[in-house]
């Protein structure tokens, strides 16, 4: 199967606006090839995805053209015998990408070679790079030598043991999803340019070890994702609290049932995080984690004062403090915060992700919770938790119950009528 677009439509993609696509069967490709034949089809094709499969392969030659500046390249797992001829007539055609995604399946002899070929044939104006198979060691060293290059996509790469020091992409985004994370800190130590990061490894994150090398891209970067961390100790807080612009952090933890982490958050380090993190948006630290969480709500309280951006939530909470929370002191919060109402300071919060939290066995607890949360959050629309079964009913309750204080807090400050 082919899909096209055509100039004077919009891009599915990214930065411009979707266009039309065309799924184009084998009968209907028949047909423009003969008429290609007579008349020449395709003269300003910009974008080409295909499967590289038997009956595509022949009449690929039909729709390549030098105008093609986004190549998308899907190989069924059944057949990889056309997969380096096609790479072959690709690199002769194709000299101006923009943009290259290979899906190749894992089960495929994919040839370094081939693919470096394809890759150095628009070394001169490849934007983005996005690689979902296996990628070996020699194809570094050609895309260390993309001058043009900012986006860069790697699923199971094979960094080579040696990172050259003399010259480098300017990456903006890098994301990486591998088996090992072994030369990975070495090889994030090149950017300094970096704005968005995202790493996932079969095996645990050193976070120092990886914080401490996009140090360079302490200023620029807005987005930080690293799963699995086994755990965040006070080096780790120390330097996230040094990206100050980031607007999109995930920590997500390593633990299971049997074998919980020791990502251990504190009240002090969530205090820590929302007094240097001014624009983040959206903050999931470890919703999931079967650890005993230390953060209390008193972490709720300070992030939805101290973080007025952020619009989602996601973190583990012991919501037994609830029950202690003295109401008497300094952080008293009133009746739908009417203070921070007056100030135009409410948190814009709208979702709240409390993961594996649990509830509080004691009389009320669902309305204690729904008010306190429905207090700090007013403009919470969406309350997700991990837990099924009665805890999973409880959460549902919660929820029906900030519903019915929101409605009370706006009928309080004469936003409608009783």
């Amino acid at each position: 199967m082919v899909v096209l677009w055509v100039p004077g439509t919009d891009h599915p993609r990214g930065n411009t606006p979707s266009r039309p696509r065309a799924w184009v069967s084998l009968e209907t490709i028949q047909l423009l090839w003969m008429e290609s034949q007579r008349e020449g089809f395709w003269p300003g094709v910009c974008s080409l995805k295909c499967n590289i499969g038997w009956e595509i392969v022949p009449f690929i030659s039909l729709f390549l053209t030098p105008t093609i500046a986004d190549l998308d390249l899907t190989l069924p797992h059944e057949d990889n015998r056309f997969l380096q001829p096609t790479l072959s007539l690709l690199t002769h055609t194709c000299r101006q990408l923009r943009s290259l995604r290979m899906d190749i399946d894992t089960s495929a002899s994919l040839s370094g070679d081939g693919m470096g070929r394809l890759i150095s044939a628009s070394r001169h104006t490849l934007h983005r790079l996005n690689i979902r198979s296996p990628t070996p060691p020699e194809i570094f060293p050609v895309i260390f030598n993309l001058p043009q290059l900012r986006r860069l996509t790697l699923q199971g790469p094979q960094l080579p043991n040696q990172i050259p020091s003399e010259i480098s992409p300017p990456l903006e985004a890098i994301d990486f999803t591998s088996t090992h994370s072994s030369n990975l800190t070495q090889f994030l130590r090149r950017f300094s340019r970096l704005m968005e990061v995202s790493i996932h490894c079969a095996e645990t994150i050193q976070v120092s070890a990886v914080l401490g090398s996009l140090r360079g891209a302490g200023t620029t970067m807005n987005s930080l994702y690293l799963s699995p961390v086994p755990a965040l100790d006070d080096p780790s807080i120390t330097l996230l609290c040094t990206f100050t612009n980031l607007t999109f952090l995930r920590i997500s933890c390593a633990c299971e049932v049997t074998q919980p982490c020791s990502i251990q958050l504190t009240d002090e380090d969530v205090f820590d995080l929302g007094g240097a993190l001014p624009h983040i948006r959206a903050l999931n630290l470890a919703p999931g984690c079967h650890t005993p969480p230390d953060v209390t709500f008193a972490s709720l309280i300070l992030l939805s004062r101290t973080c007025s951006n952020l619009v989602y939530l996601a973190i583990k909470v012991d919501f037994e403090s609830i029950v202690d929370l003295d109401l008497s002191n300094e952080d008293k919060i009133s009746l739908g915060d009417d203070k921070a109402h007056s100030r135009g300071e409410r948190s814009r919060l709208h979702t709240l992700l409390v993961g594996n939290s649990s509830l509080p066995d004691t009389p009320r607890c669902e309305w204690m919770v729904a008010l306190a949360l429905a207090t700090i959050f007013p403009s919470v629309e969406h309350l997700f938790s991990y837990h099924g079964g009665g805890m999973h009913k409880r959460w549902n309750e919660v929820w029906g119950n900030i519903l019915i204080c929101q409605e009370i807090f706006r009928v309080t400050r004469g936003g409608g009528k009783r």
